[in-house]
């Protein structure tokens, strides 16, 4: 009987002291709610520590909820916490977008020239951007032009022009320069540059190709200049 008492007693002390180390790891301080009942956590978490209003719509959500009076967002998370996503082209210190659309944030991903690459990231990962986008989103804009359905890329576009129009004589070598990835996201292996910058036709090669083509050349192995010349 006494040793039933004392490994009753052994349990409940171990229990107790797991529960003041997993308290003492937490981010938000428990101890308002060290007479809480084991039962009663569920008001606030469910599943893996889960908050209960966190559910599979909250990022979409989390900041009309965050914007409620007397709301607990501070409660768990810092505000470096909203930072990590909330940061980038337009986000000020409190928040706040000074180049947003109806006042809504910025995500870290969306920095100031997203607007012209952010058809090559669509095109690469729409779910992404259907975490916090409706399809209504985009067809906002994109519905004003003659070319519904064929949403074209606005770096694509004839230099200070609103309609979508074409105009490969425009900066394109720039973008090509700047970024040749974002270009390779459609134009795999340079099949669409061969179709200009080929034999006969316009040379890519800047005017100071003859000192620069053996550093390219180096650096790449050839393999920026079999891209057009297979045998070189």
């Amino acid at each position: 009987m006494i040793i039933n008492k004392a490994f009753k007693i052994v349990v409940l002390s171990t229990a107790f002291l797991l529960v003041l180390v997993c308290l003492s790891f937490a981010r938000t301080d428990h101890r308002d709610y060290k007479d809480t009942k084991l039962d009663e956590c569920k008001d606030c978490h469910s599943g893996a520590g889960v908050m209960s209003n966190h559910g599979a719509f909250f990022v979409k959500e989390h900041r009309l909820l965050a914007q409620k009076a007397g709301n607990n967002c501070a409660d768990c998370h810092l505000q470096s916490f909203c930072i990590d996503c909330h940061k980038g082209g337009g986000i000020e210190p409190d928040l706040t977008r000074s180049l947003s659309r109806k006042g809504e944030y910025m995500p870290r991903t969306h920095r100031s020239d997203f607007i012209s690459i952010h058809s090559i990231k669509a095109a690469d990962n729409p779910q992404n951007c259907n975490r916090c986008h409706e399809t209504s989103f985009c067809s906002d804009c994109h519905s004003k032009t003659r070319a519904k359905g064929n949403m074209k890329i606005k770096s694509h576009r004839r230099a200070g022009a609103d309609s979508q129009i074409y105009n490969w004589n425009s900066d394109h070598s720039a973008e090509a320069r700047r970024n040749l990835q974002s270009c390779e996201t459609c134009h795999p292996d340079a099949d669409v540059c061969v179709k200009c910058h080929s034999s006969g036709k316009q040379n890519p090669h800047p005017r100071n190709w003859r000192d620069i083509k053996s550093r390219y050349k180096n650096e790449s192995n050839g393999r920026t200049c079999r891209k057009c010349h297979i045998t070189y």
